[in-house]
């Protein structure tokens, strides 16, 4: 399960070019076929099929895009049972 949560750092595969790092700023949850959605916190982006990332020098990308989370915002990784070696 991938859990981003906005602040977290990902390397995301653009449309074109070689794979980039950015920061997430905002996450929207999408229906199907749409850029625009709910605004949340945070989100597991393997249990939704649609959503939109906005991220860092005015990019974004669709959940599919996202290769890896590079790095936890710090202040999720107390709650984050990923990063505590529990699982759900």
């Amino acid at each position: 399960m991938r859990q981003i949560s906005v602040g977290d750092t990902v390397l995301y595969q653009p449309w074109r070019g070689e794979p980039k790092t950015a920061t997430v700023e905002q996450i929207e949850v999408c229906k199907r076929g749409e850029k625009y959605g709910r605004v949340v916190n945070n989100c597991n982006i393997d249990l939704y099929d649609n959503g939109t990332l906005i991220l860092c020098g005015h990019r974004w990308c669709y959940f599919y895009q996202i290769k890896q989370i590079l790095s936890k915002n710090e202040q999720d990784k107390e709650n984050d049972p990923q990063i505590l070696g529990q699982s759900q």
